[in-house]
């Protein structure tokens, strides 16, 4: 069995990412109106009531500055923006062992999903969902141990999230216990195209007028 109680006697982190470039929408994803609060104010809530500290990494910090998060910019940079980057800066301005990393575009997060992985976070280099051979890296947790794998990888040239995993230590979640917290799984929805956007905002307002 994992010993968890490092990770739960230490302060918890949460990294989110906001660097994109948002291509097929025209305007920043982060900003986008939720009923009256934009997507990153919703996940910055969110992530807050788990975490004690949480770090935006962006290219644009003067859109958030108003938000109570450590703003920072990616380390590592060339013409190739990558996720990457933003992982690795994320980790690497913070002294926590672990953090959680997750995309900016992800408004359904389940803290009851991101709790249970928390729980493997002291015993592997990652934890990371996986339904079927699909990975979430952009919703999973990445240890510090991740940072100069990260760098080698980065200084070769490869930019895809997923190639460094070979070099890690990493507790996959499945399927079956994703559902068991998240059972349409839409923690993972993120919002690409203007039709991913009208499709979340619809299920949001569900989700209000339900509770």
């Amino acid at each position: 069995m994992i010993d968890n109680t490092q990770y739960f006697t230490e302060q918890k982190g949460a990294v989110i990412l906001a660097g994109g470039d948002s291509k097929r929408l025209g305007r920043p994803k982060a900003l986008l109106d939720f009923h009256g609060q934009a997507l990153i104010e919703l996940m910055v809530k969110r992530l807050g009531e788990y975490f004690d500290q949480l770090t935006v990494v962006t290219d644009r910090p003067d859109l958030f500055s108003s938000l109570p998060v450590r703003l920072v910019k990616d380390i590592i940079r060339n013409e190739h923006k990558s996720p990457l980057r933003g992982i690795h800066a994320g980790l690497s301005v913070s002294d926590l062992p672990y953090q959680f990393v997750v995309a900016c575009d992800m408004p359904f997060l389940n803290l009851d999903l991101v709790k249970y992985m928390a729980g493997f976070a002291c015993g592997f280099d990652a934890v990371v969902p996986r339904i079927g051979e699909y990975y979430q890296p952009l919703h999973a947790f990445y240890s510090r141990a991740c940072i100069k794998v990260i760098e080698n990888q980065l200084s070769a040239g490869n930019f895809k999230v997923t190639e460094f995993y070979s070099h890690l230590d990493i507790r996959y979640i499945n399927s079956g216990e994703i559902k068991k917290f998240d059972p349409e799984q839409e923690s993972f929805v993120n919002i690409n195209r203007w039709s991913d956007y009208e499709a979340a905002l619809k299920v949001f307002a569900e989700k209000q007028r339900i509770v």
